[in-house]
C-alpha cells in the first residue's frame, strides 16, 4: 500500500499553486502475513518488493507492534535516501539446518562474508527504531544455535551476519536485536551516526554465544553512541579501513570481549591502517575485556591515535588488554580477511603510536576470570602470557621493541576483587619511545609513576 502523508500532500499543492514541480514522497507499509498463517507464511518477498518500490527517496514501513517473517534474505543494495522505519517485529527463520544451507547459496552472496540476512547499500539511508522496548526487535533465535555447536567447537558453520549498512550519510537509530545468530551489524562507508541500541545475546543456556559482534567498523567518521550490548564477542570491533571513529556512553558487558581495535594484520599482504578512534564514557561489565588492541605477528601497517577514556569497569578479566601477536581461536580467518597462521615473520607488525588510556576505574575479576568462550589448553586469551594472577589491570604486549610508541597511561585505578594489589604484564613498550607511559614497564606490581 502507498499511502502520501499529509503534510507532503499539503506541499505538493503549494508548489503546484506556485508553477514548481511537486515533491513526492512514497511510503511503502509492508502487509503482514505473520498472524494470518500463524507465524508460517514469508514476508520477505513483500519486504523485497517494497524496497524496490521506494528504493529512491521513500520509506519502507514497518508497522508497529506488527509482527513479519523474513525467511529469505533481503538485499537492497541500490538505495537512496531511503528511510526504513523499523516499529514492527522481525522473526528469522528457526530452523538451523534450513539456514545453514542457504549460507552457500549464491543468490544471496553479497561480498567478503557468504551471507548477510539484510544487506541494505546506497547513500543516505536512515533505519529508525523505535524507544518503545517492547516492538522493533529483530529476532533471530540465536541460542538454538549457541545450543547446538559442541564442545570444542567456536560456532557452527554456515552462520549469516545480520546486518550490512553499507551508506553515506546515513543514521541508525533505536536498533534493537534479539538473540542474534553470531555477528549483528556491519558498519560500512562514511558520515554514519548510530544511537540507542540494544543488542541481548545473553544466553539462557549457559551455552557460549560465539561471535556475537556488535559492531564492526569499516568506514570514515562514524559515531556510535548510548548503546547497551550484552554479548559474547566484541562489542565493537574497528576494523582496517577506519578513520575518525567515536564509540561513546552505554554500557556493554554479560561475556562481552570489550572495545577493540581489530584484528589487524591476518592478512601479510595487505597495509592496515587506523586512526583517530575514541572510546568514551562507557560502562563495563562482567566482560573479558574492555579496552582491547589485536594485530597478528607477521602484519603490518598502522593504527594511530586511539584512546580510551572515563571506563567504568566491573567484574572484567582484563581490563586494559594490548597484544600485538594475536592469534584467531580455532580458525585461520577473521571475519573480512583471510591469512596462514604459522611461518609469519615475528619482526613485521602492525605498529601502534599515539595511544591513550585514562580515567579507569573499577574491579579485576580474580575469581572466575574468562567466559565460556575457552576451548584451548590454554586458553586463547592466556596464551603467551606466563603466570597470570588475574590481578592484572594492566597488559601490554608490543611484538618488537620498537612497535609501540607514545603511549600514555593516567589515573588507572581498577582493584582486583581479591584486594591484592594490582599487577601488570608490559612487554616491549621502552622507556625511550613511551616516556609518558605512565609506569615502568616491567612484569610484577603495578605502580603509576608520579
Amino acid at each position: 500500500m502507498v499511502r502520501v502523508p499529509i503534510a507532503l500532500l499539503a506541499s505538493a499543492l503549494a508548489a503546484l499553486a506556485l508553477g514548481k514541480p511537486a515533491p513526492y514522497h512514497k511510503t511503502c507499509s509492508i502487509a503482514s502475513k505473520y498472524a494470518d498463517s500463524n507465524g508460517t507464511a514469508d514476508d520477505s518477498p513483500a519486504i523485497a518488493a517494497a524496497f524496490a518500490e521506494c528504493a529512491n527517496g521513500g520509506t519502507v514501513s514497518f508497522a508497529e507492534g506488527v509482527d513479519y517473517n523474513a525467511l529469505t534474505p533481503v538485499i537492497a543494495t541500490n538505495l537512496t535516501d531511503v528511510t526504513i522505519e523499523m516499529y514492527g517485529n522481525i522473526h528469522l527463520p528457526q530452523n538451523v539446518t534450513y539456514v545453514q544451507a542457504l549460507f552457500n547459496d549464491t543468490t544471496y552472496a553479497t561480498g567478503a562474508s557468504n551471507l548477510y540476512w539484510f544487506a541494505f547499500a546506497g547513500r543516505g539511508i536512515k533505519y529508525i527504531g523505535t524507544p518503545n522496548v517492547t516492538t522493533g526487535w529483530i529476532s533471530s533465535y540465536g541460542q538454538a544455535w549457541w545450543d547446538a555447536n559442541l564442545y570444542p567447537g567456536t560456532g557452527l558453520e554456515g552462520r549469516p551476519h545480520l546486518i550490512q549498512f553499507n551508506t553515506t550519510g546515513g543514521t541508525m537509530q533505536h536498533f534493537k536485536s534479539r538473540k542474534p545468530i553470531a555477528w549483528n551489524v556491519q558498519l560500512v562507508g562514511s558520515d554514519i551516526t548510530v544511537s540507542d541500541t540494544i543488542i541481548d545475546a545473553y544466553s539462557t543456556t549457559g551455552s557460549f554465544p560465539f561471535n556475537t559482534d556488535g559492531f564492526d567498523v569499516t568506514g570514515t567518521d562514524i559515531t556510535i553512541t548510548n548503546s547497551v550490548i550484552y554479548n559474547g564477542d566484541d562489542a565493537i570491533a574497528v576494523q582496517s579501513g577506519s578513520h575518525n571513529v567515536l564509540f561513546q556512553g552505554g554500557t556493554i558487558g554479560y561475556q562481552s570481549h570489550g572495545m577493540s581495535i581489530g584484528s589487524l594484520g591476518q592478512s601479510q599482504a595487505s597495509f592496515a591502517n587506523v586512526s583517530n578512534i575514541t572510546f568514551d564514557d562507557v560502562t563495563v561489565v562482567n566482560a573479558v575485556y574492555a579496552s582491547r588492541f589485536k594485530s597478528w605477528e607477521g602484519g603490518q601497517g598502522l593504527a594511530k591515535n586511539i584512546s580510551w577514556t572515563n571506563m567504568r569497569v566491573y567484574n572484567v578479566t582484563f581490563p586494559i588488554f594490548v597484544t600485538q601477536t594475536y592469534i584467531n581461536q580455532g580458525s585461520n580467518s577473521t571475519q573480512l580477511q583471510s591469512g596462514s597462521t604459522s611461518g609469519r615473520p615475528n619482526n613485521s607488525t602492525v605498529n601502534m603510536e599515539d595511544f591513550t588510556w585514562a580515567n579507569f576505574s573499577g574491579t579485576i575479576n580474580t575469581f572466575a576470570p574468562g567466559d565460556g568462550s575457552c576451548v584451548t589448553n590454554p586458553c586463547w586469551y592466556n596464551v603467551g602470557l606466563p603466570n597470570l594472577t588475574h590481578t592484572e589491570a594492566v597488559i601490554v604486549e608490543c611484538n618488537t621493541n620498537v612497535s609501540c610508541k607514545n603511549f600514555e597511561m593516567s589515573n588507572i585505578e581498577i582493584i582486583p576483587q581479591s584486594l591484592d594489589a594490582p599487577s601488570l604484564v608490559c612487554i616491549n613498550a621502552t622507556e625511550a619511545l613511551n616516556p609518558n607511559l605512565g609506569f615502568a614497564c616491567a612484569n610484577g606490581t603495578f605502580v603509576p609513576t608520579a
